[in-house]
């Protein structure tokens, strides 16, 4: 178990290269399902890509940044179940929409509306990162968050039952 603190003075790049590495390794191997959890959501970058230095991991992108909404679709197509859980919000639009819009054809992830979802996380296979960070700009990269990685399988295990038992399909 890892926690992180941001102070709110501007980009952390412990959180930053956290969801890096994490994404960059679900890429190379995809969880059989992968879900995120945020009342507000955006398309933020999450894959700093601008030399081209993941081009073998995303070969199909050019040498820039990587936004959350590419990683997500670009699992989805490897074969995970990837969900995305947020609020009807219209901050949430773009994101939403841009999940439907860049992958209209083949696997694409699951959009799941809660509007009394107060959960923030993501969690796969081999991880559990939860805490108080929406994914956003702000939570990223100005606001003060705690964010804890659990990679412990019982701890994971237990979080995805309690997961699917909330936020199971209608």
């Amino acid at each position: 178990m890892r926690r992180i603190t941001t102070v709110g003075a501007g980009e952390t790049r412990q959180l930053t290269d956290l969801l890096q590495n994490l994404l960059v390794s679900e890429l190379l191997a995809p969880s059989s399902r992968l879900w995120v959890l945020s009342p507000w959501i955006s398309d933020i970058v999450v894959i700093d890509n601008a030399s081209g230095q993941f081009k073998s991991v995303l070969p199909a992108l050019p040498a820039r940044p990587i936004r959350l909404t590419e990683v997500l679709i670009e699992l989805a197509r490897r074969g995970s179940d990837v969900r995305v859980i947020m609020r009807d919000e219209p901050r949430n639009a773009v994101t939403g929409q841009r999940l439907t819009d860049l992958a209209p054809v083949g696997p694409r992830p699951t959009l799941l509306i809660r509007n009394t979802l107060h959960d923030k996380g993501m969690v796969s296979d081999r991880f559990h990162v939860h805490g108080s960070m929406n994914f956003t700009f702000f939570g990223q990269r100005v606001n003060q968050e705690g964010v804890t990685v659990v990679s412990d399988p019982d701890q994971i295990a237990r979080a995805w039952v309690e997961y699917q038992n909330r936020y199971q399909l209608p």
